[in-house]
């Protein structure tokens, strides 16, 4: 398949303050309280990037899980609060590392390219956030800004987009 029909068939929509397409397919009925608001308590859409896209640097104040599910495996960067780097392939090539999800807990800085960078690549994944996504627990951050706030990753986080 190519990336226009999985776009169609699951109705993904251009996913502006990220990079790449989505669809939410999930949104919980239950509700939990979260620093005294009601939230729901999860979420979970579809997630597809192309060779063009990059899933841009960003953080959520929630836990959030990837699952791959199909196309090209992913490289995610995360940048845990303490300044730790961590790469990470999501796919299902387990003899050569990659893993099939990707747990990234509330705060921590993440990225992400898909691995194949061919003309007609594409890969294909979810993401389910609890307690559930909201769009005002979403930071985003350009390279620049990352290197400020990490200097000691400067050369990782400046030569990891293509």
């Amino acid at each position: 398949m190519r990336a226009e029909e999985v776009i169609k068939l699951l109705q993904l929509e251009p996913l502006s303050v990220e990079g790449g397409f989505y669809n939410e397919i999930y949104r919980s009925k239950l509700f939990a309280e979260v620093d005294g608001k009601p939230r729901c308590c999860g979420t979970g859409i579809y997630y597809l990037m192309t060779r063009k896209d990059i899933s841009a640097w960003h953080k959520v104040n929630a836990d959030e899980i990837w699952v791959y599910h199909g196309g090209s495996p992913a490289v995610q960067f995360l940048v845990f609060p303490d300044g730790s780097p961590e790469k990470r392939i999501i796919g299902c090539d387990l003899k050569n590392g990659q893993q099939p999800q990707s747990v990234i807990p509330a705060g921590v800085w993440q990225a992400a390219i898909l691995l194949d960078r061919g003309a007609d690549a594409w890969g294909l994944f979810g993401a389910m956030v609890f307690p559930g996504f909201e769009y005002e627990d979403f930071t985003g951050a350009a390279v620049a800004e990352m290197i400020e706030k990490f200097p000691h990753l400067k050369k990782e986080i400046s030569s990891f987009f293509p």
